[in-house]
């Protein structure tokens, strides 16, 4: 079908008090959903616009008012289609997506997606790998747009309910969220599913349908077929009113994360959680920053899990090593601080000493989840490397190991050395992390002369060599 652009379609139009009343309702209708996608074009100025297009009824739609609306808003369109490969129609839906993108002239990305484990939460996988997917497709001057409407407002809301979810929960689908360093926008939020198979009807619109939508094991789809068709026949407009709710919540929601983000900084000790601080607040001031602090870590702890949390790090005695596994992350404590440790720090932990490894000048070195330059420039090579310094030429032999904490070491301004161990204390260096630590051996004396992230045994002006070092390369 030919498409015309928004004032052109207005233009050609008869007036409206001159049309049939079915008619009128639609030309309202349209003029409504043109708008609310000008208004969030216009809220995020972009230059280009990249459409989620699943080939849906909903996505359809929202292809359909963008491709009209290019020109009158002036941004350039562009579509993406995430392929699961989860149902046998999958590369039907592939080719029906992009033959629609090219009869409209828009350019088309294909993006193939594979399930680690198809067997385990399909859903929160699949909705995962497509973000992720469509996040790389992503520019600071595009905006990504996805077709979600009241009727997945209201489903959201009544899965949080189920779930006992807070404010997050219930506030459910943001109407604009950041992503990938741009803006994420959802401009059909305030219309129903019904208001979108009307419009599609009048413009014609061809769409698929996932049969996997009809099976009612999900609880999406038992809400979708057998609890919001009672609803909206007791309460018509439950979809729009649910809508404006979310709003109200949302406005809620940011308003409290930015004042969470404010009180944060003051429980908040060497960029870690300070516990002692923590437990002497009063609720609900304490859960709701705790669950403010772990949503750095895409962490949404359950109340059960927060009273769990509590008992064991905040009322524990304060010579207790408390642990907790939530997910990919283990939760420790050390010195009245609150350490995440995912699966790759506890893979570095418990990681046995590693035999020494040779420094070579002006040679780049990658060890273990460090990497190190040693030469005779002061200057790091960047700012996310780090320096020190060392009264060590470079025709000498640098060895760096682990693991040999029994070995001494004279930091700088320290008239007597002690051992690592020792320093590993009065550093504060959390016991899971000591044995991982590389330090710096010169000499056929095996001195330590530096331990990267804490001391060397010179100062910048005893220096006749740099050691430059970052971690987690």
């Amino acid at each position: 079908m030919t498409q015309q652009p928004a004032d052109e379609l207005s233009a050609n139009a008869p007036p409206a008090n001159e049309l049939p009343a079915h008619d009128v309702q639609m030309h309202v209708l349209q003029q409504r959903l043109q708008q609310a996608v000008l208004d969030a074009v216009h809220a995020v100025p972009a230059r280009q616009v990249l459409l989620a297009l699943s080939g849906g009824l909903d996505s359809m739609v929202l292809l359909h008012l963008l491709a009209s609306l290019q020109q009158k808003a002036g941004f350039c369109l562009k579509v993406a289609h995430v392929h699961h490969g989860l149902q046998a129609q999958a590369d039907e839906w592939a080719v029906f997506c992009q033959a629609q993108a090219v009869a409209l002239q828009v350019d088309f990305q294909l993006c193939r997606v594979q399930l680690a484990d198809p067997a385990r939460n399909i859903e929160q996988q699949a909705r995962t790998l497509r973000y992720q997917a469509l996040a790389e497709l992503l520019t600071p001057d595009t905006v990504l747009m996805t077709a979600h409407h009241a009727d997945d407002q209201l489903e959201t809301v009544l899965l949080a309910l189920k779930r006992g979810s807070g404010l997050h929960g219930l506030a459910a689908i943001a109407a604009q969220k950041p992503v990938a360093g741009t803006q994420l926008v959802r401009p059909l939020l305030s219309f129903s599913r019904t208001e979108l198979e009307q419009y599609a009807q009048a413009q014609q619109l061809a769409f698929v349908t996932d049969p996997s939508n009809q099976d009612d094991s999900f609880d999406r789809n038992f809400l979708r077929q057998h609890v919001l068709p009672l609803l909206q026949q007791r309460f018509p407009a439950i979809s729009q009113t649910t809508a404006r709710s979310c709003q109200l919540l949302q406005q809620s929601l940011e308003y409290q994360q930015q004042q969470l983000a404010t009180e944060l900084t003051q429980v908040l000790r060497h960029g870690q959680l300070d516990l002692t601080r923590l437990a002497q607040l009063d609720n609900p001031a304490r859960d709701l920053l705790l669950r403010h602090f772990l949503s750095r870590y895409d962490l949404t702890p359950s109340a059960e899990q927060t009273r769990e949390f509590v008992q064991s790090f905040l009322l524990a005695k304060t010579d207790a090593q408390p642990q907790l596994q939530w997910g990919d992350w283990q939760l420790r404590r050390f010195d009245g601080l609150l350490y995440l440790l995912d699966q790759k720090a506890q893979q570095q932990a418990a990681e046995p000493p590693a035999e020494g490894a040779l420094l070579m000048p002006e040679l780049s070195l990658n060890w273990r989840h460090w990497q190190f330059l040693w030469n005779s420039d002061a200057k790091a090579p960047d700012a996310t490397w780090s320096s020190l310094p060392l009264a060590v030429p470079l025709a000498a032999q640098l060895r760096l190991t682990t693991g040999q904490l029994n070995q001494r070491f004279a930091a700088v301004g320290n008239v007597h050395s002690k051992a690592l161990k020792d320093w590993c204390k009065q550093w504060k260096v959390p016991p899971w992390r000591r044995g991982s630590m590389p330090f710096i051996i010169a000499g056929q004396q095996n001195t330590v002369v530096a331990v990267p992230g804490f001391a060397s045994h010179c100062t910048a002006a005893q220096a006749v060599s740099w050691l430059h070092f970052k971690a987690e390369i």
